[in-house]
């Protein structure tokens, strides 16, 4: 079991500018996508730790996470689902081949975003 730390790098003059959180938000991962990524899939494993955290590409302007959110009724691949009671911090509990993607609210200069990345299950 790893510990995937994964942070999501929010151009926060773009996002003024009215680009779309895809188009402003790059994530990097330390399983395997450390140079950051606009296809927004993290891979793990089953028991793997995956941490979230959030910064501004200027490393000025606030950022925060406000929400994870899946909307399939349960908390999906993750066991908890991250949040701000427990640091951002999801267990990856679902199965070989399994996906889901999830909702991730973030706030920008005070202004509510959403993005939607996906978690895959490689083993």
């Amino acid at each position: 079991m790893a510990n995937i730390n994964v942070t999501m790098t929010v151009d926060t003059t773009a996002l003024a500018s009215g680009s779309t959180p895809a188009q402003a938000c790059i994530l990097h991962d330390s399983n395997g996508d450390p140079d950051g990524s606009t296809n927004f899939v993290i891979n793990a494993n089953q028991g793997d730790t995956v941490t979230f955290s959030i910064a501004a590409k200027d490393g000025v302007t606030p950022v925060a996470y406000s929400a994870f959110r899946y909307e399939g009724g349960t908390d999906g691949v993750f066991d908890p689902l991250p949040s701000s009671a427990n640091s951002w911090v999801g267990t990856a509990a679902g199965t070989t081949g399994e996906s889901e993607n999830y909702y991730i609210d973030f706030v920008s200069n005070g202004n509510p975003y959403t993005l939607d990345p996906k978690i895959q299950i490689d083993t």
